[in-house]
This record gives C-alpha cells, sequence and structure tokens, in this order.
C-alpha cells in the first residue's frame, strides 16, 4: 500500500493475520539500516512473526533513505506516516490503545523522534514502544565509541553519518535522541531498550535509557552480553531469548486494555 502525506508518498507493506476486527493491535515497524540501506526478507519475516503472534495488524514502513534523502527527510516522513495511521484508525481497523512501535538500529532512532513529536501533541498513541539498539548519539565521533572486534569499523561508521546526516545537524533532538531536552522525553510511552554487549552503540542505548527514566518514563533495558548490533533481526547470537523478552514486553501492555 501507499499513503501520501506532507512528505509525499511512502510506501508501507502490510502484514495481518485473523479477522479485521477493531480489536486487534497494531504493529508500527521501522526497519534498520543505518539510514541508507532498505529492508530486507529478514524484516518481513520478523513482521510476519508479530503479525501471528498476536493476531495484529503490522504495518512496516519503507521510508526514504540517504543519501538521496538525507537528514530530516526520514524524520519528517515516518512522523507524518505515523499520524495517517492514528488519523485512519478506523478505516484501518485495529483499537486505538493497542498500538505498539518498534523501530531496529536507525529504526530506533526514527521510533524514537516520533515518540518526542507526538508526545506534545497526542496525535499518535503507542502503549508502548520496543527500541532495538538504536543509534541515539550521531554527533560522537564512532572513533569515541567503544567497539569490539565484532563491530563495524569506525570508518564504516562515519561513512553511514556522512551520507545521512550534515555535521552541523548531528546534536539536535531529532537526530541524536540522547540529547534531547526532558520535555521532550517525558511524554514516551513505556519503553523497552534491547541493548547488544559487543555493539558500539552499547553505552548511549543505556544512557539513554537512563534519561528516559530520570524524566519519569516506565523503562526497561536488557544488555545481551555476548551480542552483536542487528541481532534480533538477523536471528544471530542471543535472539531468541530477546524475542522471548518482547514478546512478553508487548503482551503485557497489550493484555492491560484486555483486563
Amino acid at each position: 500500500m501507499r499513503v501520501v502525506t506532507s512528505q509525499g508518498e511512502t510506501k508501507i507493506i502490510r502484514f495481518e493475520y485473523g479477522d479485521r476486527t477493531a480489536e486487534r493491535p497494531l504493529f508500527l515497524n521501522l526497519h534498520g539500516g543505518g539510514f541508507i540501506g532498505g529492508r530486507m526478507d529478514r524484516d518481513e519475516l520478523f513482521c510476519r512473526k508479530m503479525a501471528c503472534r498476536f493476531h495484529a495488524l503490522v504495518l512496516d514502513i519503507d521510508y526514504k533513505l540517504a543519501p538521496e534523502y538525507p537528514y530530516p527527510r526520514a524524520v519528517l516522513e515516518c512522523q507524518a506516516v505515523a499520524a495517517w495511521v492514528w488519523d485512519n484508525r478506523k478505516s484501518l481497523f485495529y483499537h486505538p490503545g493497542k498500538i505498539v512501535l518498534m523501530g531496529h538500529s536507525s529504526g530506533g532512532n526514527l521510533a524514537a523522534g516520533i515518540c518526542m513529536k507526538y508526545g506534545q501533541t497526542g496525535q499518535f498513541k503507542p502503549c508502548c514502544t520496543i527500541l532495538d539498539y538504536p543509534p541515539l548519539d550521531l554527533a560522537k565521533d564512532p572513533a569515541d565509541k567503544e567497539r569490539s572486534v565484532c563491530d563495524m569499523t569506525a570508518e564504516r561508521a562515519r561513512d553511514y553519518n556522512l551520507k545521512y546526516i550534515k555535521p552541523e545537524d548531528r546534536a539536535e533532538a531529532y537526530a541524536s535522541p540522547l540529547y534531547a531536552q526532558a520535555e521532550l522525553l517525558m511524554r514516551f510511552p513505556d519503553t523497552l531498550i534491547v541493548a547488544a554487549g559487543e555493539d558500539s552503540l552499547c553505552r548511549e542505548d543505556e544512557e539513554f535509557a537512563l534519561r528516559l527514566a530520570r524524566a519519569g518514563v516506565t523503562v526497561t533495558l536488557k544488555r545481551f552480553t555476548e551480542s552483536v548490533h542487528g541481532f534480533v533481526i538477523n536471528r544471530m547470537c542471543e535472539w531468541e531469548s530477546a524475542m522471548v523478552l518482547i514478546e512478553g514486553f508487548v503482551e503485557q501492555h497489550i493484555k492491560k486494555l484486555e483486563n
């Protein structure tokens, strides 16, 4: 399906399982790829699993990529799609209290941006959000981040950043949520942050969890110490344990509305 917003046309891949009822959950999913790489078959497998596991409607945003569309295009596009999803909740047939926002790697950065944007306006209201190993500090030189031999090189990480965003914009809240003011963080939904211990982004993910907690947000943080960046979608390392955690977190928040 294709959605037209103020940011132009966006392709959305739709997955659903079971009957179209107004009680089903909705998952809004944002893939990874360092802002320059597109969806993969593994993203589709993940979305199908979520649709089947929760009898849900899953909308996977195929947002526009750098360097053709640099920052803040993907940020604005994903925010616009989230608003469209909220405005069309009746025609899409889902329960407005059962929205789950999920982002993986760069998609986690974009998901955090959605939470900051609509926490202030109420135009999109997830019951919870899940951020898988997101890059949250684009201002810090990748060479200054702790990294293991399993991680991508600092030079490659720099190349990703250069293709996505100008150096002078990297400390902005919607580029680096780690630097966002507390006012932008305090209305986040309950948040699960999945961090990979062998990932150079692990420290900033944990620091962001602490910032959310200090802003009054209910946060669950789990460091999977033996895992590398991208392990959940790529089904590597401790991915099965991570999926148990993710599914349990989602079920907990959906069940609240059924009791």
